[in-house]
């Protein structure tokens, strides 16, 4: 089934997000804090997609992935405005920021933004690249995700659709077991020299 899909943020994150979706057939839109910057016409022209502004990237939409720094998620999720049914998915990572006290995870600080949304955690535990190229050696790399129903369902479905073997790990409140998963690939990404181009699998017996 074709979704309409916004995609807020202009960085390689969200610009390869939105080539994914679009590769498999989904509408998408490019939601910017800056229509008219530098990164946000680069990458409306490499992609031949709109760019709107932050009040518009939600509007009739079925998936909206915050794909921003997670300095600006709190800015970014009060701009968007009431999202209506649109799940709205968290892709972000602290990288070594501390969260508010009482929150557990960065989805608890967006939920706290926007009480009334569907939230779900994903899109977080590998590099921006294999959103293009979610496979080493043929096979498929493990994405978690965690969230509310049915939305956390629709985002692995989604996840699926772009290649990836997607697993819906619990609700809400496991999404902090996800974004440990995301230190983790980081951690070994950038500390320990396995670079970039690694990425988690499921093996079963």
């Amino acid at each position: 089934m074709t979704r309409s899909i916004g995609v807020v943020g202009a960085g390689i994150v969200g610009t390869n997000l939105a080539r994914a979706f679009m590769s498999v057939g989904h509408h998408v839109v490019l939601g910017a804090r800056d229509p008219l910057s530098d990164k946000a016409v680069a990458a409306r022209n490499e992609l031949g997609l709109d760019v709107v502004s932050l009040d518009h990237a939600a509007e009739g939409r079925d998936v909206v992935v915050l794909a921003v720094q997670y300095a600006a998620v709190t800015a970014t999720v009060a701009a968007l405005g009431d999202v209506g049914d649109a799940v709205l998915v968290d892709a972000t990572n602290t990288v070594g920021e501390e969260l508010p006290e009482g929150a557990t995870s960065i989805l608890d600080v967006i939920a706290e933004t926007n009480p009334s949304a569907t939230v779900v955690k994903g899109f977080n535990t590998i590099g921006a690249e294999a959103f293009v190229k979610p496979t080493i050696d043929s096979r498929a790399l493990f994405l978690p995700i965690a969230g509310d129903q049915p939305g956390a369902d629709l985002i692995a479905e989604l996840a699926t659709d772009i290649g990836f073997d997607a697993l819906v790990v619990g609700d809400r409140t496991t999404a902090r077991i996800v974004e440990n998963a995301a230190e983790l690939w980081i951690h070994l990404a950038f500390r320990t020299g396995l670079g970039r181009s690694f990425g988690f699998a499921r093996l079963e017996r």
